[in-house]
């Protein structure tokens, strides 16, 4: 609810009383970070296993804005393709997950609702909500899977805009995106008491964007 009263708030800003709007489209390149955190609780001995894991990619994207004469914009961009949130491994001595087990997840998809402020000496601000879709892929020794995830985040950013005369436009930026908490529940439940796996996991992202564009 908080962000959608932030989108619908930006868009009454962005268009009340202007004069004109400038449409823009463009492409950018993110160098990106992923950041993921998350602990594994096992269904038969509640042991708890933690692991944090980082991975750095280049990520490309596509971006529409809608921009009024005042500075303020609506902007939505999307991410097609997958970037890995890490791969991890272990091999424990109890029953429950003696032999080999490992993991691994991906983010699949973005999409960002944003609202943006360009001022007067090229310096933009950006404030939106992002949701991706976390794909898990494991081979584990209990035979346990766990499920997909869509995961809704905050997105903020700041950086510099410079417009040509014929409308060509470059941008440099810095973007975070925090992503909810959310909890993954394994596929096969313990036989007598009926207990899953469980996982409760987090994704931050933090971004240096390199952006061209078209402004009509």
């Amino acid at each position: 609810m908080k962000k959608i009263l932030i989108i619908s708030a930006s868009i009454l800003l962005a268009f009340t009383n202007v004069n004109a709007v400038e449409k823009r489209i463009g492409i950018a390149a993110g160098f990106t970070n992923v950041e993921g955190s998350g602990t594994e609780t096992l269904k038969d001995s509640s042991k708890k296993a933690s692991k944090t894991v980082d991975d750095s990619t280049v990520i490309p994207s596509i971006f529409f804005e809608l921009a009024a004469d005042n500075g303020f914009g609506l902007g939505i961009e999307h991410v097609s393709g997958t970037a890995d949130i890490g791969t991890g491994s272990r091999t424990d001595d109890d029953a429950e997950t003696s032999g080999g087990n490992k993991a691994s997840a991906e983010i699949d998809g973005l999409t960002s609702f944003y609202a943006i402020k360009t001022f007067d000496n090229g310096l933009f601000l950006k404030v939106g909500m992002s949701q991706t879709d976390v794909i898990t892929k494991e081979t584990l020794n209990t035979g346990s899977t766990y499920g997909n995830k869509s995961v809704d985040g905050t997105l903020i950013g700041i950086g510099m805009h410079k417009t040509n005369d014929a409308g060509l436009f470059f941008r440099a930026s810095a973007e975070h995106t925090s992503y909810d908490s959310f909890k993954l529940t394994s596929g096969v439940a313990d036989a007598v008491t009926g207990t899953t796996n469980t996982i409760d996991a987090d994704v931050d992202t933090t971004a240096f964007k390199i952006s061209i564009g078209k402004a009509f």
